[in-house]
């Protein structure tokens, strides 16, 4: 055929539903217009996705169709998704979705499909901080309970204000709802077996049944014990792991120094067992790997055809402080860990630099 661009719809759309690769199917969607229209969410399939990272935006001339670049971590490879909803605005991300954050807007944006989701306004929090939200520090993690894609029976939670409070809101609510009660900064957020879990600056873990009749009570699960928490200069992750179980994560070298200076130099993983509240560390993440930043946290299976490491953190850069002290922005502290032998490496080899906070993985 002399013109691929005059192929039929329907057969345009029987290829897209065939392509299991999200980089084939950027790909595809790249090729013309009519193919674009067949690329759409609802004709991919896609098989488990190793995650991609969001870069910093560049300068673009072309208003009508603005595009955010998205690295493979599979690949090596740069992407260009036309995505002007997330232009010039900071995001976070969960399950493949962003949420995009405006002065008081606040929505989920699919970073495929672009379809768009509005969320309530953030001033719809009691403690909302007009100052606090433009110096981009009102909302710090995301996490969705499951899919929008998949179902309307969801809810996207996220830590917000001065304090790190606790807040969700479902489909069909007008506004945010608080989850108060905790008297101590909350640093990261996971959605395990229908309930959401927080980690706090001291390494506490606390719960909130958010599916219960008392969606806003939070109760304390388990403080770490004696000689589990490092001491300075640390920053805690949150993520269901094996067997009914949470895995705290403590990264090392995270907070801005008087000298100007920052950077990650170590991590530690603690395991907590739901059922007997008990700790250990571990030393050994098997097969799996982690990634952790502004995205919720998550760990996923490796393997050859991935190319994803075995036994390693996959980290970007989550210093609030860096990316308003430095002229050029945030970006400077992100890699690889490896839990063998402790050494980072980079796994972006550019250099991306933002103002805003847009170093995510989604998948």
């Amino acid at each position: 055929m002399e013109n691929w661009s005059e192929l039929l719809h329907d057969l345009l759309v029987e290829i897209a539903k065939k392509i299991t690769s999200i980089e084939d199917f950027v790909s595809f969607g790249a090729v013309c217009s009519s193919w674009y229209s067949a690329a759409t969410r609802d004709n991919f399939t896609p098989s488990t996705q190793i995650p991609w990272l969001m870069l910093a935006e560049v300068e673009q001339q072309n208003e009508s169709e603005l595009w955010r670049q998205f690295f493979s971590l599979s690949s090596g490879r740069i992407f260009k998704v036309i995505l002007p909803e997330a232009s010039e605005i900071r995001c976070l991300s969960s399950l493949g979705w962003l949420l995009t954050l405006g002065e008081l807007k606040a929505n989920l944006l699919h970073s495929l499909s672009r379809l768009q989701i509005q969320l309530p306004d953030l001033n719809t929090f009691h403690d909302y901080d007009e100052v606090e939200n433009v110096l981009l520090d009102y909302v710090h993690k995301m996490v969705l309970s499951a899919s929008p894609a998949v179902t309307r029976d969801y809810l996207v939670m996220v830590t917000h204000g001065f304090g790190a409070n606790l807040g969700f809101w479902r489909p069909g609510d007008g506004s945010w709802t608080a989850v108060d009660g905790w008297a101590f900064y909350i640093y990261d957020i996971t959605y395990y077996e229908g309930r959401l879990y927080a980690v706090d600056v001291h390494g506490s873990v606390i719960v909130c049944d958010v599916n219960g009749p008392n969606p806003t009570q939070v109760n304390l699960v388990s403080s770490p014990p004696d000689g589990f928490l490092p001491l300075r200069n640390v920053q805690p992750y949150l993520l269901g792991w094996l067997n009914n179980t949470l895995l705290v994560v403590w990264r090392k070298g995270v907070q801005l120094t008087d000298a100007g200076n920052y950077g990650t130099t170590t991590f530690r993983a603690f395991q907590l067992d739901l059922r007997d509240k008990k700790w250990s560390e571990i030393n050994n993440l098997g097969n799996r790997a982690l990634f952790l930043g502004f995205n919720s946290s998550f760990s996923m299976e490796t393997s050859d055809t991935n190319r994803c490491k075995a036994n390693c953190i996959y980290f970007t850069d989550d210093c609030v402080d860096s990316y308003r002290s430095f002229p050029a922005g945030g970006g400077r502290d992100m890699g690889v860990f490896n839990f063998l032998d402790g050494s980072i490496e980079p796994h972006f080899d550019g250099k991306s630099l933002s103002l805003v906070q847009s170093f995510v993985f989604t998948t």
